[in-house]
């Protein structure tokens, strides 16, 4: 291999190395092993006294509820030193004992995140939302009620309403499990609700609905939409859809058009997440068939490749 080719490959200029190739000629150059190496200590690090500083601040008591901001200034005033508040927050996070304090603290311990890895067949978990459509008429809007089926994507059930009501999300339910054929069915082969925290979701009456049912309620956390991010998707998709009408005349407009929208979802959409299959058919436990279908049809698409070119070889 030339010099050059090495150079190109190790990203070094060549007269570089032509500049230790002649001190080391001459004697002069000593190459320095890693573990002799010092560290490479930054010019304003803290000295081991404005460590001690720092670490007599983060034990004191009174400045137990302080951040790091307000430590950084108690310093510069009291201490006549300057440590700045990114030192004592990486000290902090060190010790483990950054982060929220107060009511923000208790209401993220008081929530956790919901735990939904355990549903693997269709019809275990259930997740349901309500979305604003617009209308052509100012501050007036239409909602769209939608349930997904977590594990198969297929939308069991959606209502167009011009209300936000408990009783039009206890419709939507009744709905989904006639047409889910699971109105007969013992509470623990129903299906898990997840939710966010909305006012529908938490009234009294949705809540007693789902304990009549025997359905178990899951929320996802305030403010945390990737929680539920199966119908966050959903909504996603209807609204970029190309077509979308964006505004709906009248509430016949928006039925007859998610009436369209989601027989094409559920029954033509090959969704990317169930490797290219539509949402019905996963629903319908139909996807390791039709995959082993396409394996095989690839195994058969590449032999008849491999003949053709062997022949002509």
């Amino acid at each position: 291999m030339t010099l050059a080719k090495a150079c190109e490959i190790l990203q070094l200029d060549e007269r570089r190395i032509q500049r230790w190739i002649k001190l080391a000629e001459e004697g002069c150059y000593t190459r320095q092993s890693a573990c002799d190496a010092k560290p490479h200590v930054p010019y304003n690090a803290l000295t081991p006294e404005q460590k001690a500083v720092l670490e007599q601040y983060l034990a004191a008591k009174e400045y137990a509820d302080a951040s790091c901001r307000e430590l950084s200034i108690r310093t510069l005033e009291q201490e006549g030193i300057y440590i700045s508040h990114v030192s004592y927050w990486e000290a902090m996070k060190a010790k483990g004992i950054n982060g929220p304090r107060g009511i923000q603290a208790k209401r993220l311990t008081a929530r956790t995140k919901p735990e939904t890895t355990w549903a693997k067949k269709p019809n275990q978990l259930w997740a349901w939302d309500i979305t604003y459509l617009l209308t052509n008429e100012r501050l007036k809007f239409f909602y769209l009620y939608a349930i997904i089926d977590r594990v198969s994507r297929k939308v069991v059930a959606w209502i167009v309403c011009d209300e936000l009501s408990s009783d039009v999300a206890q419709q939507l339910w009744d709905a989904a499990l006639l047409a889910e054929k699971l109105t007969d069915k013992p509470a623990e082969e129903c299906p898990v609700s997840l939710s966010d925290r909305g006012s529908q979701m938490r009234s009294k009456s949705t809540k007693q609905f789902f304990k009549d049912l025997g359905i178990t309620q899951l929320y996802s956390r305030p403010n945390t939409p990737n929680d539920n991010p199966h119908i966050e998707a959903l909504f996603s998709t209807v609204k970029n859809w190309p077509g979308y009408p964006k505004r709906f005349e009248t509430m016949i407009d928006a039925v007859e058009y998610f009436t369209t929208f989601f027989d094409w979802y559920n029954n033509e959409h090959y969704h990317t997440a169930l490797n290219m299959i539509t949402p019905a058919l996963a629903h319908a436990g139909e996807t390791e068939r039709i995959l082993a279908e396409r394996q095989a049809v690839k195994e058969k698409t590449f032999l008849e490749r491999r003949l053709y070119h062997a022949s002509r070889n």
